[in-house]
C-alpha cells in the first residue's frame, strides 16, 4: 500500500495531469491528501483525454487496462505483487481448463479486476456458508485462490467447504498477503494479552476490516477508528492495557496522532 502511495506521490512531481481509477488506497485521509497535490479521482476511464491514470494497488481488469493502452495514456501500474500474482494464478489455471473459485468480496476492485482474468467458470464465494451453497458439475476441474486480505482461517473453511463435494479435480493456491497474514495473527495474540484493542484504517479497507474482525472475536472491547477524533473516552474506562494495531494502508502520522491523544487523555 505504502508502495502504490509513493509511486503516485513521484508521479504527481513530474507528471501531469494525473487521474486515478478509483482510490488508489482505501484510506481516505491519504487520498485526499494526494487529491491536494493534484491527484484527480475519477470512475470512468473513458473520461480522460491525455495525462497519466494510475492504477490503484487493488489491480485493474486486462479489459479496462487494455482499452487504456489502445487509446495511448501512460499508464502507471501500483498494483500490489502479491495481487499481481494471484492474478497471474487465476489466468493460468482458467487457460488450463480449472473452474476458479475465489475467497473474497465480489464488490471489492481487487476480486472484480481477479474474475475479469478468468475465461471461462469463475465462482466468488465470501464464506463456508456460501461454499456449501455452490453446485459443482459432475467431471469439474476446480481450483482455489483467495482475495490477498483474507483471513487464513475463514480460506481454509472454505477449502474444506468445497473439498467435500468431491470435484474430480481440485487445486488450492492460497494468494493471501503474507504482510496482511502477519498482522492478523499478531493482532490475535495481542489481544489475549490487553483489555482493549483499537484497530487504525480506513473503514472501507478489506485489510483493515480484517483485522477488527478477527481480533473482535477474541477482545470484546475492539474498536475501528480512521482518526484521532473517532476516539471516545469510555472505550478506556478500567482498561490497565492498551492493544494498538493499523491496516496495511493506515501511514504512520495517523497512527501517531491516535497515540498521542491517547496519551494527552490519560
Amino acid at each position: 500500500m505504502k508502495r502504490a502511495v509513493k509511486m503516485a506521490d513521484e508521479s504527481l512531481k513530474k507528471d501531469a495531469p494525473i487521474y486515478s481509477l478509483g482510490s488508489i488506497i482505501h484510506n481516505r485521509q491519504v487520498v485526499q491528501d494526494l487529491e491536494k497535490k493534484g491527484l484527480k479521482v475519477i470512475k470512468d476511464p473513458g473520461t480522460v483525454k491525455s495525462g497519466v491514470i494510475v492504477i490503484s494497488s487493488h489491480g485493474l481488469s486486462p479489459k479496462i487496462a487494455g482499452s487504456i493502452s489502445a487509446r495511448g495514456i501512460k499508464v502507471i501500474d501500483t498494483t500490489c505483487p502479491f495481487v499481481l500474482k494471484a492474478q497471474r494464478i487465476a489466468k493460468s489455471l482458467s487457460d488450463e481448463g480449472y473452474s476458479v473459485v475465489i475467497v473474497g468480496d465480489k464488490n471489492h476492485p481487487e476480486v472484480k479486476a481477479l474474475v475479469d482474468f478468468v475465461e471461462k467458470s469463475v465462482y466468488v464465494v465470501k464464506d463456508k456458508l456460501e461454499a456449501r451453497a455452490l453446485k459443482i458439475r459432475p467431471g469439474e476441474k476446480v481450483s482455489m485462490i483467495s482475495q490477498t486480505t483474507q483471513s487464513t482461517v475463514n480460506f481454509l473453511d472454505v477449502v474444506k467447504e468445497i473439498t467435500g463435494k468431491k470435484p474430480a479435480e481440485m487445486r488450492v493456491f492460497n494468494t493471501i498477503c503474507n504482510d496482511a497474514e502477519e498482522r492478523q495473527t499478531l493482532a490475535r495474540k495481542l489481544a489475549g494479552e490487553v483489555d482493549v484493542m483499537l484497530i487504525i484504517g480506513g473503514k472501507h479497507s478489506a485489510n483493515t476490516r480484517r483485522l477488527f474482525e478477527v481480533t473482535k472475536k477474541i477482545r470484546k472491547r475492539t474498536y475501528l477508528v480512521e482518526t484521532e477524533n473517532e476516539l471516545k473516552k469510555e472505550w478506556f474506562r478500567s482498561g490497565r492495557a492498551i492493544g494498538i494495531t493499523s491496516g496495511a494502508s493506515t501511514p504512520d502520522w495517523i497512527v501517531n496522532r491516535v497515540v498521542e491523544r491517547i496519551k494527552r487523555a490519560g
